[in-house]
């Protein structure tokens, strides 16, 4: 029996479906933990602020609506995994800055978790329509 992912998830775009789940996660974790990041001092209140946590959700859910419309556009599309390689190349710098810092290896493996989800992010860029002809 063959496994069919796009039987297992609602769309045409499976691989935007799971990108924006991941973004929903990561700013379901980044809200949950007021506390995750402490360096570098004067930044750790912004980065901590459930602002940065709720601009995850908001694109992983604008992701999804736009993976489970039926009027995808091209231009939204080509924004949204801009948007969101944007986030998340920030988020694992600030990872590896943190790991750097504290030596605790956590903050690492989230940074290279983070990575490959931005690399899963450019290969669905790389396939994805860049104009309407």
């Amino acid at each position: 029996m063959k496994f069919k992912l796009k039987k297992l998830l609602h769309s045409e775009h499976p691989q935007h479906e799971i990108l924006a789940f991941a973004m929903m996660g990561i700013g379901l974790i980044l809200i949950c933990n007021d506390f995750y990041f402490f360096w570098p001092p004067f930044a750790a209140g912004f980065l901590n602020d459930d602002l940065v946590g709720g601009l995850f959700i908001a694109i992983g859910i604008w992701l999804f609506s736009w993976a489970i419309s039926d009027k995808n556009r091209i231009a939204t599309n080509r924004n949204l995994l801009i948007a969101t390689a944007g986030f998340l190349a920030f988020e694992a710098t600030a990872e590896f800055c943190h790991g750097y810092v504290s030596g605790h290896p956590h903050m690492f493996t989230a940074g290279f978790l983070e990575v490959i989800v931005l690399l899963f992010d450019f290969s669905i860029i790389g396939k994805s329509k860049k104009h309407n002809y």
